[in-house]
């Protein structure tokens, strides 16, 4: 892909417009693994059509006995493909892998989100933590409540919800606490996209310097799995 000029902050200023869905994409398609598994995907695919066609003419009862059309059901782990005799497509499962749906975009393409060749697969919840006794470390984020369980629960959300409601408020004016926003995030994302950008450039030494190395690492984080949080964040 072509990266934006890292130096330049003008030359991101089409992230203003990214909602959190595009954000993830913009960090997915900077990861180095990704853009290897895609070219190997896409040489695959390529020699697949050569071998039968194209829609609507392509000689799908061919294709689909050609091993080189699948991977084995165990590669695809983390999504919800269709498993057909313990077999998968190899776009599902590339696709999956990353953690969205459809055909998988090359990373070159701009806005596969927006033009709706793109969409990413939910995220399972976790579950809350649950605090079983003894110290207890928090994030400056993060707030613990005890809930009786032998008590009506309803009673115990209703006051938690408030609780959680003014104490939220109070860190944001007396301790600086941001909402996880895609307005209030924006500037700091773009940060991370020119830190990937440099690096792509050879130029992480550079990017270090200006930013700092805990940029370096939350980039990283981020193209490394993080992307996937970023599609539930509010607009």
């Amino acid at each position: 892909m072509i990266h934006p000029d890292w130096k330049d902050p003008l030359a991101y200023a089409f992230c203003e417009r990214l909602t959190s869905a595009q954000w993830a994409w913009e960090f997915l398609r900077r990861n180095p693994d990704y853009q290897r598994e895609w070219r190997e995907f896409h040489d695959t695919w390529a020699a697949l059509e050569a071998a039968y066609g194209k829609p609507p003419n392509r000689d799908f009862c061919a294709w689909k006995n050609d091993p080189r059309a699948w991977v084995p059901a165990s590669e695809c782990v983390d999504g919800d493909c269709r498993i057909d005799q313990d077999k998968v497509l190899i776009e599902c499962a590339l696709g999956a892998r990353w953690g969205f749906h459809k055909f998988p975009p090359d990373p070159r393409d701009d806005d596969p989100v927006g033009e709706g060749r793109l969409s990413w697969r939910p995220v399972s919840e976790e579950p809350l933590p649950e605090l079983t006794g003894g110290p207890v470390s928090l994030e400056p984020e993060q707030m613990a409540l005890v809930f009786d369980l032998s008590l009506p629960l309803r009673v115990q959300l209703d006051q938690a919800r408030r609780q959680l409601q003014l104490e939220a408020g109070r860190r944001r004016r007396e301790q600086g606490l941001r909402p996880r926003r895609v307005r209030l995030l924006r500037e700091h994302w773009v940060m991370l996209l020119r830190v990937l950008d440099a690096d792509s450039r050879g130029a992480l030494s550079e990017a270090r310097e200006m930013f700092g190395e805990t940029a370096v690492s939350e980039a990283r984080a981020m193209v490394n799995r993080g992307y996937l949080s970023l599609p539930g964040i509010p607009d």
